[in-house]
């Protein structure tokens, strides 16, 4: 208990692995009178005991509906684990056959692989649609901020033809 009362803000907040820097607590405690030392340092004490058990109630929980589902499976009858596999195998396809299909359409039509997922539609018609109307936005979005490097007309500098020429050019002949 003494040395309980003895430790520091600094040694609380070890205790409960905030993330806090001392020269903070520091700020946040200079302020404080002995007795508001004291109650911050048994606030954040009993935070963290708190939070220790709020993670203990959490793990037992987890345990717990892992034996009830077990519990429960353990009284369905081998056709009805048969269907709920069939089932949940049937949306895992449905699921991998939509995304192929926006990739497909991504693919076909020249669409970044890192936006097919944001493709949205039940029908390839649908996803094509999409894929062209985020294409649209796209290229819009694009030459609008892709800077202007024209500088005006060019023109190529006429080549130097001999010594004698840049001579009289100079000379003003």
């Amino acid at each position: 208990m003494a040395d309980e009362e003895n430790s520091t803000p600094s040694d609380v907040s070890e205790e409960t692995g905030s993330a806090t820097d001392a020269g903070q607590q520091e700020d946040v405690t200079a302020n404080l009178s002995d007795a508001g030392k004291r109650a911050l340092t048994e606030e954040r004490k009993a935070r963290a005991a708190a939070e220790r058990q709020a993670k203990a109630a959490q793990k037992q929980l987890d345990d717990l509906s892992k034996k009830l589902q077990a519990f429960e499976d353990r009284d369905k009858t081998e056709a009805q684990k048969l269907a709920e596999a069939k089932t949940a195998a049937e949306r895992e396809a449905a699921s991998a056959k939509q995304e192929l299909m926006r990739y497909r359409v991504a693919a076909s039509k020249k669409l970044p692989a890192n936006l097919a997922a944001r493709l949205q539609g039940d029908t390839e018609e649908e996803m094509a649609a999409d894929a062209d109307l985020l294409l649209e936005v796209l290229g819009t979005h694009q030459q609008a901020s892709m800077p202007s490097y024209d500088g005006g007309v060019r023109k190529t500098a006429a080549a130097p033809t001999d010594m004698n020429a840049l001579i009289r050019r100079a000379a003003g002949h």
